[in-house]
């Protein structure tokens, strides 16, 4: 049978829809993956949208979609519905399996959790006439209640997934309102990073439940925080089909919530395939109390340039009773002095604009970033609370004036208040500067000597230490290299921007 698998996401790193697709083409099933990053005028996209459709004649039509492509998804699957009734239509990902009930409004079908095998079992039900309604993992509406089926369990073998590809066969994308197959000439000029960084997942799940994360939902729903991993071999081998189908690639970047949960022992044995094999750099995410300097020593021979760390919160007392999140200040302190030691260029995450903090708990933040070996380049994300998370019934019933934009709500834009500039400048500006900032915040926030002393840290930090740190970061991705920083400056700048203009942007209330 033809399926049209089809993401709206602003980017085309989907890799969960992408093993859904490879899952679908691996049985026997004919998918195709249409990308819509970027639609320009609705009349004319989804004229040829419905043309696409009508030449593929899919027996089904699936979306995989977050929060913030909801009114996205939306409208086009009305639209959808109405050009195309006979075809069934189901929802996937992350808002559908926390929203579902929202979500089934629009759609026949929503799938909670992971959908390979739900998919498959949509798709063979649709094709053989049979009733689908007693699929695994499904939810749908009978007589407009909800009925949701039993979970399959998690897939444990990882292994046993088929092995995605950059350009993924039978893949399309939407440019200048028309569908063209997608290439490599439209994979760079859509992909964030020109296509040059492979994205991939080598396992699933994450070791911690934070109340914000969708995570948390998921512990919930299957009652266990296994984090299920792939084996070495397997994720070499699909690095070298990528690699060796599309040369391009400098850099490989791993998707995992925590990379360093695997053992010393993995990590070890990872690190000498994959120096051996593949030897690109690469890019990690990780939570602090994981990293380790057996575990980066291991991975920085084998190429390891980037690390994305959690901080979230300085306040220990926030990581713990509010995002119960075991991971702690001296973690962050001591894992960003590792990567410091292996010269590692350092992101880290905070959370802003988080009702449950204080001022004071912001200002731990700033302190503790104060204290943070320096370049680190901080990732200021204003906090939504996102249905079906366990910090969106907390804030309901506390703070239910902040419940209701989780759909609209841009995270990447932060409310520009005192404290959050404090945070962010406290990653820039020298300590002795910042505790002086600090100091005379506490006798008069409103007063002049510190509206002078702010005033002048922001012009400093924005045309001076803001750029050098960006600098100094692109310098350490790229192996100490300045030849590689002057190479790479188109792919570097254009992240880079948008990082330093998101901070002229302003969270509307």
């Amino acid at each position: 049978m033809n399926v049209v698998l089809i993401s709206m996401q602003d980017n085309l790193n989907v890799i969960g829809l992408r093993y859904i697709h490879y899952y679908l083409l691996n049985n026997n099933h004919r998918s195709f993956l249409l990308f819509l990053p970027k639609l320009k005028s609705k009349d004319v996209s989804y004229e040829n949208i419905r043309d696409f459709i009508s030449k593929a004649k899919p027996g089904l039509i699936g979306f995989s979609l977050m929060s913030r492509e909801f009114y996205l998804v939306r409208d086009l699957t009305l639209f959808i519905k109405r050009e195309f009734p006979q075809i069934p239509v189901v929802w996937g990902g992350i808002h559908p399996s926390m929203a579902s009930k929202m979500c089934l409004e629009y759609t026949d079908y929503v799938c909670v959790g992971e959908g390979e095998r739900t998919i498959l079992d949509l798709a063979n039900f649709i094709e053989s006439g049979k009733n689908p309604k007693e699929i695994n993992n499904l939810c749908y509406l009978e007589n407009g209640i909800m009925k949701s089926n039993n979970l399959y369990p998690f897939i444990e073998d990882l292994d046993s997934l088929p092995i995605c590809e950059h350009i993924p066969k039978d893949s399309f994308i939407m440019h200048k309102d028309r569908v063209f197959s997608l290439g490599s000439k439209l994979l760079r000029k859509f992909d964030q990073h020109f296509g040059l960084i492979y994205h991939i997942m080598s396992s699933r799940g994450c070791p911690f439940s934070c109340t914000y994360c969708c995570n948390n939902f998921f512990l919930r729903l299957y009652k266990t925080k296994k984090v299920r991993t792939r084996s070495a071999s397997s994720i070499i081998l699909e690095l070298k089909k990528a690699i060796s189908t599309n040369p391009d690639i400098e850099w490989v970047s791993f998707q995992d919530d925590c990379f360093l949960a695997y053992n010393e022992e993995y990590i070890k044995e990872f690190s000498s395939v994959y120096k051996k094999i593949i030897n690109k750099p690469f890019i990690i995410r990780a939570i602090p109390i994981y990293v380790s300097e057996a575990k980066i020593s291991y991975l920085k021979k084998a190429g390891l340039s980037w690390a994305f760390l959690g901080l979230q919160s300085g306040s220990d007392q926030v990581c713990r009773e509010i995002y119960k999140r075991s991971s702690f200040k001296s973690d962050f302190l001591r894992a960003t002095n590792l990567l410091n030691k292996y010269k590692i260029a350092t992101f880290c995450d905070v959370i802003a604009d988080n009702p449950f903090e204080s001022d004071e708990d912001r200002l731990e933040t700033v302190k503790a970033l104060i204290e943070t070996p320096k370049p680190i380049f901080p990732k200021l994300f204003s906090m939504v609370f996102f249905q079906g998370t366990e910090i969106f019934e907390k804030a309901s019933q506390e703070f239910p004036e902040t419940v209701n934009n989780f759909l609209n709500k841009d995270f990447m834009v932060y409310k520009k208040d005192v404290i959050n500039s404090l945070i962010r400048l406290s990653a820039f500006l020298n300590k002795t500067y910042m505790e002086s900032l600090i100091f005379s915040y506490k006798v008069d926030p409103k007063g002049m000597v510190f509206k002078t002393k702010l005033f002048i840290g922001r012009i400093l930090s924005l045309f001076i230490f803001e750029p050098l740190t960006y600098f100094q970061i692109a310098v350490l991705s790229n192996n100490g290299s300045y030849k590689g920083v002057i190479k790479n400056f188109y792919r570097n700048l254009q992240p880079g921007l948008v990082r330093y203009f998101n901070q002229f942007k302003d969270q509307k209330y």
